[in-house]
């Protein structure tokens, strides 16, 4: 091919060096040893991969990707004549290449946070949808003035945008290329260095240009001299597509104008000009919406890894109207900058490099190892490289190592081949005078070849490159450090979101003042509320914990005990480091047998039947259950075990057991807490038991001027749902888990679970109806007297803004058609839908005398003004103290509400049920019907039909070993979880708690 013909290609393959591949074969191919005075690197790359991040206090990732961003917003279509404009934006966002399926449609604009109205693109109004709309404001309890770490947009652009399409090379070229591409003296010769690029399709500027065509040769603007033949040159086409006129993102927060392709692309836009100044800063590394600096602070995790504290920022559409700016704490994970030899031995646990030759041998540990280095970008550290600044990029663990593998021997004056061929071992000898320390150890191939052939370096001359991000699960000890790390208290969190404001320098940021957008450095101060807190009704008294937020068991009996008197129960002792001898036993029986009947439990006269268990926890469980059975001749109604440590799998081998193969409840104790004997953690675990053998802790009593009564005046359901996902790499399925309130006051709640597909968030028809329509037709019996419920509150936990549609559009149907079914017709009552997320960056700081002691809002703060989106109804809600760090509040977003309530009718009633959390003593930060089913889809990952010999599937003590993304959807069909014994009734009961 002519080297004309080359360049007038799209190239942004690696140059050329080296061949076929050395793997892990028998006979690897000839190759090179890469420090060889061979061309110079041709760009250097990050490492690939997805991004552990933690934002604010340290969380779980249970959603997979995006541990610590926030999901955008969505739906609040007008009607279906919008269903053209939201093409319009479809076609214009859609990026197939950027992140996968998980990506929204609205790909362009996925780090804005924009209104909920924005994101029906998903679906393209294939059904008009319309959310509630905000029906004012709660007046109820105590206003204050609350800062939050947000900031008003003072001033936007008033100059015309021009907006161009870009295509470098064949357009779906490496980041990397595109960057350096774009990044280039020429192109900056061509339209200017203030043109500002989203890094792979679009780019605006205050400039109108004609259509542009140029070639970008990366080795010439590296000082290299033109590249070979035109192997790493690109074509630049840069096209102008249209002119943007910011002012309709005002037009449309004032109500002038509806939604449109010409607002999204405005505050698309907005989102990049802001993130262009930091991206370009080399101070700074980039992360999606956050920024981290090796110099801000950083902890070591173990492990080779360390965690950076950084800054998040976002724009969004708010109340007001205005746009605001959301500035947090972001916390995200980075290999170590040093030596290869030691992350691995520190990766892995292992003592000295003898220990990765042996460890090697294994095809298992090579592989397991070769994954998380892979694509990990690091350079040759040694004496006489002429090229130590080249990056190279890890492709694999060789099979062979510096003594066996053996190359051609160049003359070093002539560059020339002698013929001669020598280890690699003897060739650092001979041409650097270096003897190597490791020359048994694997050498590492790299992903650049060299004329060909492939490159490997010798281990222990690697060095890993600083602010590569590390996209693994963290182990135990390394989430434990995160933690500790990403938990501060709100005067030091803001201290770190100032921190961060200082290192975006809005105010000599030059983009900002060369586009003329102004962002006020003070932060928005709203008039919030606190709500009147609630009374905690016991049988025998009521609590009164006023904004504390927390009370106590002291005296107290539980507002319904058991249904039946406890006659036949059990308890098994695992054998270990507490040794628990039979009169210890047999005094915390008593002990705990005064304790329940001290809370109004129903207990017989009749000692437990206690005995030692097998190790293992099937045969265990089956021993027990049987010798209790015998003991009282009669079936057990709970069993008790008493471990020895907190091991996961083997919780959840008991609770399979007991749950799925004999329909019993039961309950894991700590044998050390029994040892102590303490009354507290007597009491603490009672509530659970109490729970489970169908009793209910409390009830919430209404302030006096409280908008909500207390009192439905229609047979009232809740309904909450969830779906939890598998850690990152397994192939366990996604597992939806929906509540329903079985009691007249929404205390307690029971609960089903299914499999959902791998990582299927919407819960699907089939299990939405084969897993309420029992549970529904359950509650008719039981409590509502043979009705269908008239009044059903929806409480959605775990969806993105993104996916408020699919929420309406698919779940909601399925609801009223097990509504419909169990009607015997048209369901006739009214369906109240309300979203719960805790995936937000909102913090807020009280001023002294507003929050608690430690700086935190007092619980029952409602924020809903200035902050919160600019048509739809959504707020913010404090209902719980936090034990450390700052507190988050809960999102909630009401999408229908066919009784039109008040806000203070539903704001208040959500805040007041989070005081009757069945197991604490504490209000709770979420109402309690999403809590049990974020509980219940936890636990239904211990029925699945998964032989125990297979170890944990994910979760706690789940070792990756997988290289799937947790944003790629599988197939569907996963198998079923193991069904309920019949006739026992189990999935009626609090079984999950």
């Amino acid at each position: 091919m002519s080297s004309a013909k080359r360049r007038g290609q799209a190239r942004g393959q690696d140059p050329e060096v080296g061949g076929s591949a050395a793997r892990r074969g028998p006979n690897p191919a000839r190759g090179r040893v890469a420090p060889f005075d061979g061309p110079a690197s041709r760009g250097s790359g990050s490492a690939a991969g997805t991004q552990s991040q933690v934002a604010g206090s340290a969380t779980g990732s249970r959603r997979g990707s995006n541990a610590g961003t926030q999901a955008p917003s969505q739906p609040d279509s007008a009607a279906g004549s919008q269903s053209q404009s939201a093409a319009q934006v479809a076609s214009i966002a859609r990026d197939p290449a950027r992140e996968g399926p998980a990506a929204r449609a609205t790909d362009s604009a996925r780090n804005v946070d924009l209104p909920a109205s924005f994101y029906n693109i998903d679906n393209l109004y294939a059904l008009p949808t319309e959310f509630t709309k905000r029906p004012g404001f709660n007046q109820t309890g105590k206003a204050i003035q609350l800062p939050v770490n947000s900031y008003e947009v003072v001033k936007l652009p008033q100059i015309t945008i021009y907006q161009y399409d870009v295509i470098i090379g064949n357009g779906a070229e490496k980041r990397i290329v595109q960057q350096k591409a774009w990044q280039s003296k020429t192109r900056k010769s061509k339209v200017g260095p203030d043109c500002i690029y989203d890094g792979n399709k679009l780019a605006w500027s205050m400039n109108p240009y004609g259509q542009i065509k140029f070639m970008v040769d990366l080795d010439e603007e590296a000082g290299k001299g033109p590249s070979k033949e035109g192997r790493n040159a690109f074509r630049v086409h840069i096209t102008p597509t249209k002119k943007m006129d910011l002012s309709v993102i005002m037009q449309y927060l004032q109500g002038r104008m509806q939604q449109n392709a010409a607002v999204l692309e405005a505050i698309t836009f907005l989102d990049h000009l802001m993130r262009e100044g930091p991206s370009n800063n080399p101070r700074l590394v980039p992360v999606r919406r956050s920024f981290f600096a090796r110099d801000g602070q950083r902890a070591d995790l173990g492990g080779a890894i360390e965690v950076f504290r950084g800054v998040y920022q976002s724009i969004r559409m708010a109340q007001g109207p205005k746009l605001v700016v959301n500035l947090d704490v972001a916390n995200s994970c980075f290999w170590k900058p040093q030596l290869l030899i030691p992350t691995i031995l520190q990766k892995n646990g292992w003592r000295d490099p003898s220990q990765i030759a042996q460890q090697f041998q294994r095809d298992d540990q090579v592989r397991a190892t070769q994954k998380y280095l892979k694509k990990l970008s690091v350079k040759a550290n040694y004496k006489g490289n002429k090229q130590p600044n080249t990056v190279w990029k890890i492709d694999s663990i060789a099979r062979v190592n510096a003594n066996t593998h053996r190359i051609t021997w160049r003359d070093p004056q002539t560059g020339k081949e002698t013929g001669e061929r020598i280890s690699v071992a003897a060739y650092f000898a001979r041409r650097y005078n270096l003897n190597l320390q490791f020359p048994n150890l694997p050498l590492i191939q790299m992903t650049k070849k060299m004329k060909g052939e492939p490159v490997y370096f010798p281990m222990e001359l690697l060095v890993i490159i600083e602010n590569q991000r590390y996209g693994a699960k963290l182990d135990e000890t390394q989430t434990a450090n995160m933690i500790k790390f990403a938990v501060s208290p709100p005067n030091q969190r803001l201290a770190s979101i100032n921190d961060g404001k200082s290192w975006l320098g809005w105010d000599t940021d030059k983009y900002l003042k060369e586009y003329g957008l102004q962002i006020n450095k003070q932060q928005v101060v709203t008039s919030a509320r606190v709500l009147p807190p609630p009374g905690v009704k016991f049988k025998n008294k009521t609590e009164q914990p006023g904004t504390k937020g927390r009370w106590d068991l002291r005296a107290k009996q539980f507002i319904n005990p058991n249904q039946k008197e406890l006659g036949s129960w059990g308890i098994g002792i695992f054998g270990g480091r507490v040794a628990l001898n039979p009169g210890a036993i047999e005094k915390f029986a008593m002990d705990f047998v005064k304790a329940y009947r001290g809370h109004g439990g129903l207990v017989s006269n009749n000692k437990p039947f206690y005995m030692k268990l097998n190790d293992d926890p099937g045969k265990a469980v089956e021993d027990l259950f049987q010798a209790t059975g015998n003991n009282f001749k009669a079936r057990p109604q709970i069993l008790i075990f008493l471990v020895q440590n907190r091991n996961a799998q083997h919780y959840l081998r008991i609770k399979k057991s007991c749950d799925k193969r004999f329909g019993v409840v039961s309950q894991v104790m700590q044998a050390a807490q029994v040892q102590k004997g303490n009354p507290q953690y007597y009491s603490n675990v009672l509530m659970k038991f109490n729970a489970k053998l169908g009793g209910a802790t409390a009830q919430v009593v209404p302030a006096k001027d409280s908008g909500f009564s207390g009192q439905f005046p229609v047979p009232t359901l809740f309904i909450g749902a969830d779906v939890s996902h598998a850690s990152p790499g397994s192939e366990q399925a996604s597992m939806a888990a929906i509540t329903v309130s079985y009691d007249r006051f929404g205390g307690r709640y029971a609960a089903g679970c299914q499999t959902n597909g791998h990582r299927v968030e919407m819960i699907t028809e089939n299990n939405m109806k084969s897993i309420l329509g029992p549970l529904i037709s359950n509650w008719m019996s039981e409590i509502g007297g043979g009705r269908v419920p008239g009044q059903v509150y929806y409480m959605r936990d775990g969806v993105s803004e993104g996916q408020f549609t699919k929420v309406i559009q698919e779940e909601v149907p399925h609801i009223r058609a097990v509504l419909d079914k169990l009607s015997n017709g048209k369901w006739g009552g009214k369906l109240t839908v309300v979203i719960a997320s805790k995936r937000h960056h909102l913090r807020a700081f009280p001023k002294q005398g507003d929050g608690d002691q430690k700086g935190n809002p007092l619980p029952g703060t409602l924020i809903e003004k200035d902050i919160t989106m600019p048509n739809e109804w959504d707020f913010f809600l404090y209902s719980h103290i936090a034990l450390q760090g700052t507190s988050r509040p809960v999102h909630y977003t009401v999408l229908l509400d066919e009784a039109r309530h008040s806000p203070a009718a539903l704001q208040n009633m959500i805040y007041e049920h989070c005081y009757q959390y069945m197991r604490s003593t504490t209000s709770v930060s979420l109402h309690p019907a999403v809590y049990y089913a974020h509980l219940a889809s936890n636990r239904a990952k211990a029925h699945e039909n998964v032989a125990a010999a297979l170890g944990p599937q994910g979760g706690a003590g789940f070792k990756q070993n997988q290289s799937a993304s947790s944003d790629t959807p599988r197939s569907s069909e996963t198998a079923p979880l193991l069904a309920w014994p019949t006739g026992q009734r189990v999935e009626y009961s609090m079984w999950y708690i």
